[in-house]
Formats: structure tokens, C-alpha cells, sequence
């Protein structure tokens, strides 16, 4: 399995984590979130859903009716992006053997979800057997008022997905030149866009560069300087 953990330092950083989440799932692929009661599980889920495309106010907690279904808007043409996703709150799940009265099977195949549907669970843990496998399994821990610790879990065929060494090696970031938050997959990562890529070098260029302490060797390049 695939490995990592993150610290959120606020929800803006847990937003740019959804939306790399969003850039590396496909059609039939299942996401579980845990973690305790206002730890976040639907503000991650809402991250990654409106970063398809879906408009955030339609993501709510399903935790009243089971499943909300969304769609996802028409996109890039990638075979494997989701065409639908099913988020699904099973906190107030009795019994597993109630999921075929709770429309399970509109949106799960045998152990899986079907093809184009982006499977999202909140408490997994009360599924049963009936928990689709594999998954990205995430573990969100309240750590402060606005702060959280994420444990990510990922199957080990997804290591080759597009984005996902960005993903793995990168952490969300704010644009040093606009101030946006930015997501670990975006195109000019760590700036907004190329304008801002493009006014970061123009600083260097023209000496605009300031620093809030002595520049070292590493900053200069040149030795002696400390």
C-alpha cells in the first residue's frame, strides 16, 4: 500500500488536498473517510466533488438519506474520469443487510463501484463485509479548531496514475506570488498560473527579492556569503 500523511493547517489547505484527490480518482474507484464527528469528512468530500465540476452548495451530508448522487459535468474526454459520484454516509447504518433497500446496488457491482461512478464513504467502518475493496482510505484526526492530521491509504496499482508522483511528493501550497491556494497537482504548481509563474522570475531578474533574514550561500550562490 501507498502511504502518507498530512497536516492541514487550515481549511483552504484541506480544500487544495481534495482537489489533488479529485485529479487522481477515476470512474470506479472508492474513496472511505473516518474519522469522529466534525472532523471534516464532508468539507473533504465537498473538496473533492467540486473539483470535478460539481457546484459545492449541491454537497451535503447524506447522513438522512443514505446517498446523494451527483453528477459530474461533461469534462475532458479521459476515459476513466467519473461520470457520477455516490457519496454515501453510513453512520446510521443498522445493519449491512439493508443496503439493498437503500439502493446499493444503483451504484455498487459485487465489491466495487460501477465504472463511472466515484464511490465516497463516510464511516466505512459500519458497512461490513459489504465495504468496497480496494480503496483510498483516508483517516482525518482533529488536532484544532481549524487544523487537521490526514493518513492517506492507496492501493499500489495506483502508483503509475498521471499526477500521482505530484501528488506523493508535493503538499497543497500558496502561490508566493498571488497568494491562492494552489492544489499538489496544479499545472504551474506553486503558482496560480503562468503570470504569476512569470512575475516570481521577473522579481528574481530585477532584484525585487526580499527576504525576512540575512541571505546565505544557498540564496546567493556564491561562497562566503552567510
Amino acid at each position: 500500500m501507498i502511504r502518507i500523511t498530512r497536516e492541514s493547517s487550515c481549511e483552504a489547505y484541506t480544500r487544495m488536498l481534495g482537489a489533488g484527490i479529485a485529479s487522481i480518482v477515476r470512474g470506479g474507484d472508492t474513496v472511505t473517510l473516518s474519522g469522529g464527528l466534525g472532523a471534516g469528512k464532508t468539507t473533504l468530500t465537498r473538496a473533492i466533488v467540486s473539483a470535478l465540476g460539481v457546484p459545492p452548495q449541491a454537497v451535503s451530508s447524506p447522513t438522512f438519506v443514505f446517498i446523494n448522487d451527483y453528477t459530474v459535468p461533461a469534462g475532458d474526454s479521459a476515459a476513466h474520469r467519473p461520470r457520477r459520484v455516490a457519496h454515501v454516509d453510513a453512520y446510521r447504518l443498522d445493519e449491512a443487510s439493508e443496503l439493498g433497500v437503500l439502493g446499493w446496488d444503483r451504484y455498487f457491482a459485487q465489491d466495487c463501484a460501477h465504472e463511472d461512478v466515484l464511490a465516497i464513504i463516510e464511516w466505512p467502518e459500519r458497512l461490513g463485509a459489504s465495504r468496497p475493496a480496494p480503496a483510498m482510505e483516508i483517516s482525518i484526526e482533529t488536532t484544532g479548531q481549524s487544523t487537521r492530521h490526514f493518513e492517506i491509504t492507496m492501493p499500489d496499482p495506483w502508483s503509475v496514475r498521471p499526477g500521482m508522483d505530484q501528488f506523493l511528493q508535493r503538499e497543497p501550497a500558496r502561490c508566493r506570488v498571488t497568494g491562492v491556494w494552489i492544489s499538489p497537482t496544479h499545472p504551474t504548481y506553486p503558482f496560480a498560473d503562468s503570470r504569476a509563474r512569470d512575475a516570481d522570475l521577473h522579481r528574481w531578474f530585477s532584484d525585487q527579492y526580499r527576504i525576512s533574514r540575512e541571505a546565505t550561500a544557498d540564496d546567493t550562490g556564491e561562497p562566503g556569503v552567510e
